[in-house]
């Protein structure tokens, strides 16, 4: 019966320990992650492992759209119930060495104007095409 005991409880253990608790996410390279907590507002956070309790936020919420290879990172993020506040995203996701979240955000452009965000994207060869989230 002891062992049993000491079993389920060693399962539970194992489970807890291998998964976010009211959190999903999606890890997109370079300790950078896209971050739900309740599967309508998202952002993406750069967190020095997965499930942290805290991150540096470097597109905030809410993520509407985006795509990621492991050069780049593109979002769009705005008010999702109002349709306004729209902003564009471009992430570098191509370092040497790991980097930290001062150097993420250095490397991150934040455009207010679609049209600008495209031809960034297109003078870059950035050949990335936002995709809604799940």
């Amino acid at each position: 019966m002891k062992t049993k005991l000491n079993f389920l409880l060693l399962s539970v253990f194992f489970v807890l320990n291998s998964c976010c608790l009211g959190a999903d996410e999606e890890y997109l390279g370079n300790n950078i992650y896209l971050s739900s907590y309740d599967n309508y507002d998202k952002r993406i956070l750069y967190q020095e492992y997965s499930c942290a309790t805290t991150g540096t936020e470097i597109v905030p919420m809410t993520v509407l759209k985006m795509s990621y290879n492991s050069e780049w990172i593109i979002a769009k993020s705005g008010n999702k119930r109002e349709k306004t506040d729209f902003k564009y995203w471009v992430i570098k996701n191509d370092y040497e060495s790991l980097p930290n979240s001062e150097t993420i955000l250095k490397n991150r452009i934040e455009f207010s104007d679609l049209k600008k965000f495209e031809l960034y994207l297109a003078e870059n060869k950035i050949s990335l095409e936002l995709k809604k989230n799940d």
